[in-house]
Formats: C-alpha cells, structure tokens, sequence
C-alpha cells in the first residue's frame, strides 16, 4: 500500500468544507436557499462558511507542527540555527507563493469578466484603469489590512486575513512555544471569540471595520491561536497508549465532531452556537491527526488525496464560476445555475492548476537564480 504524507481524513474534510463554502456563496449570489423534499421547504447553507473555520484551525495546527519540528531539528543538530526573523520571513514566503501562484488566473480572469460584463463601473477606458489599479492591493492579499479599494474576489479576504495572522503569531509562537501553546493561545482564542460574539452575535463578519482593523483578522488571529494549541494536545495525545476502548470513543468523539459541523454548515441554526461546534470540531481535528482513532488507513488513497489537493483551487476559482453563470445563465433554475456553478469551478480549477504550477515552478526558480548570484557575489 502506498503511503502518504499527509492525513486523508483532513484532506477529505478540505474538499467537503471547500463544498460548503461554494455552495454558501452560491446561495448568496444565485438566491439557491432552499431545498424543497417531500413537500418540505429545507433552509440550506445558512451556515455554509463555517468551513472557513476549519481552514483556520488547520492551518495553526500545521504552522504550529513545523515550528515544534524545527526546535526539535534544533536541538539534535539537524539543522542549523537561523534568525527569528529569517525563519519567518522564509515560512511565510513559501506559503504565500504556494497560494499566490493558483490565485493569479482565476484573479485576472474574475476582473476580465466583470469588465466585459460592466460589472464594476459604468463608463469608459479611464474608469476600467482605475478598477484595475484600485485591485492592486486586493491581488497581492493586502486587503485586510485596510487598503480595500476594491472587491475583485471577495472570498479572498480569508487568505488576507490569515497572511496577516500567521506573520504575527509565528514568531510569537517560535520563541514562546510551550508558554503559547498550552496557556496563552487558548486564552487569547476564548477571548477574542468571546469578544466577537457578545458585541456582534457573530464572529463570521468578514467586513467588519473595529477602528483599528477588521474583524475577520481578529477571527483568524484566534482560531489560528487555537489550531496552533491543538497541535500541542494532539502531540500529548499521540505518545500516549489508549485501550482499545478508549480509541472507540475518540472515533465516534472524531466522527460526532465532524458531523455536528457540517450539520450547522448546512443549518440555519442562531449564531450563538457558533463558538460551541468550533470548538467540538477542534477537538475532532486533534482526534484525526492523533492517530489513535479508526479507519485512518480508508481515507489514505490516492483519490481522497487528489481531492484535497483540488480543493484550495476550487476554492480560488469559486467565484469566476458563479459569475459566469450569474451573468450569462441567471434564467435559469436556482438550482440548476447552482449545479452548473460547481461544474464550471471544477473545470475552471482543473485549468487553474497548470498554470499555477508553472508560475510556482517560475517565482522559485527566480528565488533561486537570486540566491545563487548573491552566494557567488560573496565569493
């Protein structure tokens, strides 16, 4: 059997929570907002960007991981000892090229569309100039910052958010690890959320402006904060021997977890709850990368993992999806324009990922190329 790096159960959980994040911006844009079964009008997706959430919470897990991963390398001698800064700097620019990369196409090809379309301005050449130039902030993920002058991809203001996030926290966390993991974090996480909650009834609104930044860099500082402490509690949890009985109570824990989640994804359930199925669903993250629940080996194939891989470009091309067909099919069925929605972003990620590799392969490239000059120069 084939092994993998990564965990299938995760990767499968990208693709079903990239799903529901599509579906949820199709019911916003294409008005698909209730299913009719049986004679029964069901509200769907009311609650479809909770998938975001789990984006957050994974990805302090796995920063948090290659941070614990590079101490221990430290301290055996395995690699050698670099400047915080540098360290972060290094982290941060392989992340941010690893997305940046797949975001181009589906980016320029969004604002192409909603020019031909006179989606975004109603004169001539100048006013298209100045959409463009007002996107620059927007295409290099600056816009939660504040710069946000436009709103080209607007689904995008979760990577911003989580730029923005990770360049804070990974510093903080790679030189106070244990001090943030397992008392901080945690602390910072319940009260920002709480914070969020008790004012607005939400933490999930990604346009709100707090006077000195939004809400959602605060939401992503947090969740990224507790993926970073969920980490920890899965180390711990991993080097432990569990009975047999114990696993099967972490699996059916891991798999209520889950499926809470995705329930309230799919509800219309108050926002009250919002903080409660976060934190079941981080506790079913820690069971899944623990290893000490069952049917790991199920999910390790090759096709859950394709599904995973795919599910950051569906992501990033969601909306050039549903663009096209709100702007040429919007006579159609609600839920047929829904269902060609998810057809076209399929297809338009399958386009995406060539062409994100070979730019990938050409911005490293070229980072190479400059490094190799400058060692040379220094000879």
């Amino acid at each position: 059997m084939k092994t993998y790096k990564k965990n299938g159960k995760i990767e499968l959980l990208r693709f079903i929570f990239c799903i529901t994040i599509i579906l949820f911006h199709c019911s916003r844009t294409l008005g698909f907002h209730h299913l009719d079964v049986g004679g029964l009008h069901i509200p769907v997706l009311r609650r479809g960007y909770y998938g975001v959430e789990f984006f957050f919470i994974t990805s302090g897990f796995l920063m948090a991981r290659s941070i614990h991963k590079r101490r221990k390398d430290l301290k055996l001698g395995l690699v050698k000892s670099v400047e915080l800064g540098r360290t972060t700097v290094r982290y941060m620019l392989k992340k941010y090229i690893g997305i940046f990369s797949y975001h181009v196409f589906p980016f320029i090809a969004l604002m192409a569309l909603k020019i031909v379309v006179k989606d975004v301005y109603d004169g001539g050449a100048k006013d298209v100039a100045q959409y463009i130039f007002n996107a620059v902030p927007e295409f290099f993920f600056l816009q939660k910052f504040g710069f946000t002058n436009t709103n080209v991809d607007v689904i995008e203001w979760y990577i911003s958010a989580m730029f923005i996030a990770m360049l804070l926290l990974y510093p903080i966390i790679s030189k106070f690890y244990y001090m943030y993991t397992r008392a901080v974090g945690p602390l910072v996480s319940l009260w920002i959320l709480g914070v969020l909650q008790h004012n607005y009834d939400t933490f999930a609104d990604q346009n709100r402006w707090l006077g000195f930044g939004y809400a959602c860099v605060f939401r992503a500082i947090a969740e990224i904060s507790l993926g970073a402490s969920a980490f920890e509690l899965c180390r711990t949890l991993s080097h432990r021997y569990f009975s047999r009985k114990s696993r099967v109570i972490f699996t059916i824990i891991e798999a209520a977890g889950f499926g809470l989640t995705i329930f309230y994804s799919l509800s219309s359930y108050t926002t009250k709850y919002e903080t409660h199925v976060l934190i079941f669903m981080t506790l079913s993250i820690v069971f899944a990368f623990s290893g000490q629940t069952m049917g790991r080996d199920v999910f390790q194939n090759g096709v859950v993992m394709w599904l995973g891989k795919i599910s950051m470009p569906m992501y990033l091309c969601q909306l050039l999806g549903i663009n096209i067909v709100a702007g040429f099919l919007d006579f159609l069925p609600k839920a047929s324009q829904t269902a060609l929605a998810l057809i076209f972003t399929f297809v338009l990620s399958l386009v995406s990922i060539p062409i994100g590799d070979r730019i990938k392969k050409s911005i490293i490239d070229k980072r190479n190329s400059t490094k190799y000059n400058e060692v040379s120069m220094l000879k």
